[in-house]
């Protein structure tokens, strides 16, 4: 983490110290894919201290002023995977301030996609200032500067998606940021529906169906947001469609090793050449796409318990590679460990303490 990561959590572990040294607040492993706490028990200083760690861990780095208020409750359930964090949070009065900083990381380079579900949340960013109730949706940037502003106790969906994400497929992002988006049209209605279906069973997707639905909700917050354009609307959206049609049959073939790009040409009908161009909107291209997809298949197979007992080679062969050593260079490449390594991290990270 970094310094001021490390220094909130000093300040935050001295207040507790003055407290009488005990920590009444839960210890949380926040790297693991499923989180679901609350800020139960203790008293009201500790319990907004404890709401500050859950939004400095798991969100950004901001400043949270809370209402005074004997009452104060703060609860998040959150599941993410690598493309994306989807969390169901609430929370009492406050108000939330971004200053001018760098994200601490990459993980933190994110947009943050809201859909209201109870109470109303005043918010800024780059001059815009919205006001959104339950059934609006709206987005910002997590990076840059924003206020928030609660005045009373509220629940939202929040949806973290990387931004060069959303920037390859929706043009203009800049100028969506803090913009009230009404879900009173056909894709709002899907996407909203979505959302909460997915909500409601956040801790029961594997991680490869989350892999899966992660793309999903991203693909609909941008054909939400291409809504908001008035220029080649259909075009952008038969556009969107199409790729999602192709990923769609990529990844219910992953583990054919002969899958290619004239597989893929044959039986969607459409040209390498066109498929490849619908792939550079994303930064990538159709066999950058099925390599990535076979690594993130194999990385959560090698977290899945029920697979413990398999070898690397036997995940590796199950998802379409055909050459070991090629998928040890390619998942150290994408992952910085090998296989082996990255597993036996990933697994002591998420045990508990």
């Amino acid at each position: 983490m970094g310094n001021r990561l490390d220094g909130g959590l000093r300040e935050w572990r001295a207040a507790t110290a003055d407290l009488g040294g005990s920590r009444r607040m839960p210890v949380t492993n926040w790297s693991c894919e499923n989180i679901d706490v609350a800020t139960e028990g203790g008293s009201t200083s500790e319990r907004v201290d404890y709401w500050r760690e859950m939004i400095l861990r798991m969100f950004a780095d901001v400043e949270i002023g809370a209402v005074p208020n004997p009452e104060f409750f703060g609860k998040v359930r959150s599941q993410k995977c690598e493309l994306l964090r989807i969390s169901d949070v609430s929370a009492a009065a406050q108000a939330v301030n971004r200053r001018h900083l760098q994200p601490r990381s990459r993980d933190e380079d994110k947009y943050f996609a809201v859909l209201m579900l109870e109470g109303t949340e005043q918010l800024e960013q780059d001059g815009n200032r919205a006001v959104i109730g339950p059934g609006d949706f709206a987005i910002y940037d997590a990076t840059r500067p924003h206020q928030l502003n609660f005045a009373n106790d509220w629940r939202q969906i929040i949806v973290s998606l990387p931004r060069p994400c959303l920037n390859q497929l929706v043009v203009g992002m800049e100028s969506r940021m803090a913009t009230r988006i009404s879900m009173d049209n056909p894709v709002g209605r899907v996407m909203r529906m979505f959302l909460e279906s997915v909500t409601s069973q956040i801790s029961q997707f594997s991680a490869a169906e989350m892999l899966r639905l992660s793309e999903s909700a991203t693909n609909l917050i941008a054909l939400t947001l291409g809504n908001q354009q008035t220029l080649d609307l259909e075009h952008s959206r038969s556009q969107a469609l199409t790729l999602m049609r192709v990923k769609v049959f990529v990844n219910d073939n992953l583990r054919d090793p002969t899958l290619n790009a004239q597989h893929v040409s044959q039986r969607t009908g459409l040209s390498a050449r066109y498929i490849n161009k619908l792939f550079e909107h994303e930064g990538s291209s159709l066999m950058r796409y099925i390599l990535r997809r076979r690594l993130e298949r194999c990385s959560a197979d090698l977290l899945n318990p029920a697979n413990a007992t398999l070898r690397i080679s036997e995940i590796a062969f199950r998802w379409g590679f055909n050459d070991l050593s090629h998928f040890s260079r390619v998942f150290r490449e994408c992952y910085g460990h090998a296989p082996r390594d990255w597993r036996e991290a990933q697994l002591r990270q998420c045990s508990p303490e």
